[in-house]
């Protein structure tokens, strides 16, 4: 009786495509009504000034359901509590400080036009179409645009955390994998690109570098060599014999533990010692790599079906300090994505500049 129920039976994108759909359809409404006002440029709004262009600001948030419509019967030349609210819950949804302050960054979020927004939301569900029709109830998304890794089961978000993604001349790729198994206490090969680009200026640099940072060095067979016996001022980028592998241990760049696919990017999800840059807005720093800001919850989430693997007994070979790899039950799939429009799991819509 109905082409569209049947085709959406036969093609079941699934809840967040059917959100993100909903979504565009309230953005197109809302640029054919012309979409919201543009903030004029101007000195930095805190909360408790007084400027003209707050009334502006305030009917632009209204329009997109930040400020609720009720309030800006109240609004004038005044930057309210209630403002504040509205800024900053703005301000969480495009991926900003958020801090209640309308600085340049902010004001200009606020001034990208609907017809962009609609846009931005139609790139990216297209984006979604290429991976939703063939995926499983229980899997991990990475939303490299948006610096978050999520688990997600039955279609419900049920955990989720802060990621630090690759820089932009080192980006984290695009791609689907399967997870198959964790290493706690995990050793890092460092990748030849790294280890001569990163790396060896850092050894020529400084004489105590092997024993700070907790490196091996290994000639092509796999036997230690001692550094002081190589003369590193000779060595160059392509000349580099060794390979260098990090110990166990805080200094780590895999940090505690590290979550494998194995693929041909060498990319994976791993803890970080760098814990500090996770409270940056922007967390573009990694060499490709998914930095994981609570990799113990998302190791105790994978292990769950596991019962000798509780939270204490992960803490118990942690303090161990031994190399220890842990198979999945069965293979998790792993989804690195480039979303730079998306919903959070209330169901908000939100925005992320085009970080690649």
């Amino acid at each position: 009786p109905s082409l569209r129920q049947n085709l959406e039976s036969v093609i079941p994108r699934g809840w967040f495509y059917r959100g993100m759909r909903e979504a565009l359809g309230r953005y197109r409404a809302i640029a054919a009504n012309g979409g919201w006002p543009a903030v004029a440029d101007g000195p930095t709004l805190r909360p408790g000034d007084t400027d003209s262009r707050i009334p502006t600001m305030a009917r632009r948030l209204a329009v997109t359901g930040d400020l609720p419509d009720g309030a800006l019967a109240a609004i004038d030349d005044r930057f309210s509590r209630e403002l504040e609210q509205a800024v900053r819950q703005f301000q969480s949804r495009h991926g900003l400080d958020v801090d209640g302050i309308v600085g340049p960054g902010t004001l200009r979020a606020m001034n990208v036009s609907a017809a962009q927004r609609v846009r931005q939301l139609e790139i990216n569900l297209e984006r979604a179409r290429w991976v939703l029709d063939d995926i499983s109830d229980y899997f991990i998304l990475v939303n490299i645009a948006g610096f978050r890794v999520y688990v997600v089961r039955d279609q419900e978000i049920v955990w989720q955390t802060r990621a630090q993604v690759g820089r932009p001349y080192r980006k984290s790729p695009v791609f689907r994998d399967e997870m198959k198994y964790l290493v706690i206490n995990p050793t890092w090969t460092a990748p030849y690109s790294i280890a001569t680009r990163d790396l060896l200026p850092q050894i020529k640099q400084d004489p105590g570098f092997f024993e700070a940072r907790g490196f091996d060095l290994l000639d092509r067979n796999g036997s230690r060599v001692d550094p002081a016996s190589v003369d590193w001022s000779g060595v160059t980028t392509n000349s580099f014999p060794s390979t260098l592998v990090q110990r166990p241990g805080p200094a780590n760049a895999m940090g505690r533990v590290k979550f494998m696919f194995p693929n041909p990017h060498a990319v994976y999800l791993h803890d970080t010692p760098s814990r500090a840059k996770f409270g940056r807005s922007q967390r573009a720093f990694s060499a490709g790599c998914i930095r994981v800001e609570r990799p113990l919850e998302l190791a105790a989430h994978l292990l769950d079906d596991q019962p000798t693997w509780t939270r204490d007994h992960i803490d118990q070979v942690l303090a161990g300090g031994k190399r220890t790899t842990v198979r999945l039950t069965s293979p998790m799939p792993v989804f690195l994505l480039y979303w730079t429009a998306y919903l959070d799991d209330d169901g908000s819509v939100h925005f992320r500049p085009d970080l690649y």
